[in-house]
C-alpha cells in the first residue's frame, strides 16, 4: 500500500467508490464539484479527522471533488503530517493561514479543477454545516463570479445514508460495545450514586468494553424528572422507587450507536412492568415494518397506531420516532410522517417510540440496519427493566 495511506482505516476500495459515487452524482445533477468542510464529511472522503472536530474552528479542512478531475484534500499545515498518513485522497496540499480561512488559496484550487464556472456544491442546507467562517464562503464566491454555488446536501445524503460494508463492520462493533456497557451499567450501579457518578462509571465501562470515546450520555432519574429527556446528568442521588433511564452512545472508528435502556431503583413495580412491555412490543412493531422499499413515515405511522391500540397517547416530545445514525449521532432520514424517504439496503435507523409519565420515561431505542430482504437489530442489552440495587 501506498504509505500516504498507511494508517487508513477503511480498504481503499471502498473509498475509492465513494468519490466515483460522488462524480457519477455530480454528473447527473450537471455540476462542476462540490467542496465539504463538515467533519463527517471530509472523514467520509478521505478518511481523515479533524483534530476535536466541532471542538476547535481553527484550521478548516476543505475537500474538493471535481466532477472531472482527481479531488484535492487541502488542510493547514499543522494538520499536513496526520492527513498525509491516513488521507485516501492522494493529492494532500497545505496551507498556512490560522486567522481564517485560506480564500486565495481555495479559489486558486477550484479554478484549477474546473469549479470556477457553472454550479459548485457546498453544504448549505439539509443537516448540514460548514466548519469554515460564513465571510469567508462570501469572499470565496466573490471571487469567482461565474460559478454558481448550490446546495449539496441532498447529493451527500443520497452517499452517506447507504452504508458500505466496513462502515457497517464498524457499527455492530459499536453496537456490541453499547449494549455490554448498558448492561454492566444497570448491575453495577445502586441507591445512594448521583446521575454524574453513574455518567462516569458509565464513561469508564465504554472504554473497557472496546469504545473508542464515550458519544453521550443522558441520565435522567426520579418522580419530576422524567419528561427531561434530552437531560445532562446531575447532582441528584439515585433514591429508591427511582426509575433511572439512560440514553447513550458509543463512538467507534467515529461511527456512532444511540440507544436507551433503564432500570428501577429497588425494583420495578408491576405498572412499571407493563408499560415497559407495552413499548417494547410497539418498538418491534415498527421494527418488523423495515424492509427496502418501505417510506419511513409507514414505520412512524406503525409505532403510532399501536401505542394508540394500547391506549396510551402518541406524542412523544422527540418529534419522531427515530433517525439515521452513523458518522452523526442523528443523521437523515427522521422517522417521521413529514419525511418521504424511502428505506434501502444499507441504511441504518433507530426506532423509538416512548411514553413518559409520573412512573418514569418508557423508550427502548433499537438501531437497525435495512437488509436485502429486511432487517438486522444491531443493538443489544436486556430490554426489560433492571433491578438497580438499594441500600
Amino acid at each position: 500500500m501506498n504509505q500516504q495511506m498507511r494508517y487508513l482505516d477503511f480498504p481503499v476500495e471502498e473509498m475509492e467508490l465513494r468519490i466515483r459515487r460522488a462524480k457519477e452524482l455530480l454528473a447527473e445533477e450537471d455540476m462542476a464539484g462540490m467542496v465539504v468542510t463538515a467533519a463527517a464529511n471530509h472523514f467520509y472522503f478521505t478518511g481523515v479527522r479533524k483534530l476535536a472536530n466541532w471542538a476547535t474552528f481553527t484550521r478548516t479542512v476543505f475537500v474538493f471533488i471535481p466532477r472531472n478531475k482527481e479531488p484535492v484534500l487541502y488542510v493547514q499545515n499543522f494538520g499536513g503530517p496526520e492527513a498525509l498518513s491516513r488521507s485516501a485522497v492522494q493529492d494532500v496540499r497545505t496551507f498556512d493561514e490560522i486567522m481564517g480561512a485560506p480564500v486565495d488559496g481555495v479559489v486558486e484550487i477550484m479554478r484549477e479543477l474546473g469549479m470556477d464556472s457553472g454550479k459548485v456544491g457546498w453544504e448549505l442546507g439539509y443537516e448540514q454545516r460548514m466548519d469554515m467562517a460564513v465571510k469567508d464562503y462570501l469572499a470565496v464566491k466573490e471571487k469567482l463570479p461565474d460559478a454558481q454555488f448550490v446546495d449539496a446536501s441532498s447529493l451527500i445524503w443520497k452517499l452517506r445514508m447507504i452504508k458500505m460494508p466496513t462502515e457497517i463492520a464498524y457499527m455492530r462493533r459499536a453496537n456490541a460495545i453499547a449494549g455490554r456497557s448498558f448492561d454492566r451499567i444497570f448491575a453495577e450501579i445502586g441507591e445512594g450514586m448521583t446521575e454524574k457518578e453513574v455518567e462516569r462509571r458509565l464513561v469508564s465501562i465504554m472504554a473497557e468494553e472496546g469504545a473508542e470515546q464515550p458519544g453521550f450520555i443522558i441520565v435522567i432519574s426520579g418522580p419530576g424528572n422524567y419528561e427531561r429527556i434530552s437531560a445532562r446528568p446531575t447532582n441528584k442521588r439515585l433514591e429508591k422507587g427511582d426509575l433511572v433511564w439512560i440514553d447513550a452512545g458509543v463512538q467507534y472508528y467515529n461511527y456512532w450507536t444511540d440507544y436507551c435502556r433503564a432500570g428501577v431503583v429497588g425494583g420495578p413495580t408491576a405498572e412499571q412492568r407493563r408499560l415497559q412491555s407495552i413499548i417494547h412490543e410497539v418498538t418491534m412493531q415498527g421494527v418488523q415494518a423495515i424492509a427496502p422499499g418501505v417510506p419511513v413515515a409507514e414505520i412512524y405511522n406503525t409505532c403510532g397506531r399501536e401505542m394508540r391500540r394500547h391506549g396510551l397517547p402518541w406524542s412523544f416530545d422527540c418529534g419522531r420516532a427515530g433517525h439515521g445514525v452513523g458518522l452523526q449521532l442523528t443523521e437523515p432520514p427522521s422517522i417521521a410522517g413529514c419525511d418521504d424517504t424511502v428505506l434501502k439496503p444499507g441504511m441504518v435507523i433507530t426506532c423509538e417510540p416512548g411514553y413518559v409519565c409520573d412512573l418514569g420515561c418508557f423508550d427502548i431505542e433499537e438501531n437497525i440496519l435495512v437488509t436485502e430482504d429486511g432487517y438486522e437489530i444491531l443493538s443489544s442489552g436486556r430490554r426489560e427493566l433492571h433491578d438497580i440495587a438499594a441500600i
